[in-house]
């Protein structure tokens, strides 16, 4: 899921920066729309993502380099942004 995620924002983003110019109302409104769908399940957001985080960096650098180990988590905190839950977070 959270690799789906990260995708898709990164398609959005490139859509918005390449179509709209990177208009400001439509980034807004992009970031509440993420907003609005992650959380619709309070705390599996959350819950997913740490997960994710905790395998990458379980597998470190045996998978990918650090660069891209390094782009990966960045993508990662861009959607942790999106998550009310953050609390939960810590739990896992």
């Amino acid at each position: 899921m959270v690799e789906s995620l990260i995708t898709f924002q990164t398609q959005t983003d490139s859509v918005i920066s390449k179509s709209f110019s990177s208009d400001p109302d439509f980034t807004k409104t992009s970031k509440d729309a993420f907003a609005s769908f992650i959380n619709t399940r309070q705390n599996k957001p959350a819950e997913m993502i740490a997960k994710f985080i905790d395998a990458k960096m379980r597998m470190g650098n045996r998978a990918m380099g650090d660069e891209e180990l390094e782009n990966t988590l960045k993508q990662v905190l861009k959607l942790f942004r999106y998550c009310q839950g953050k609390d939960i977070f810590e739990a896992f």
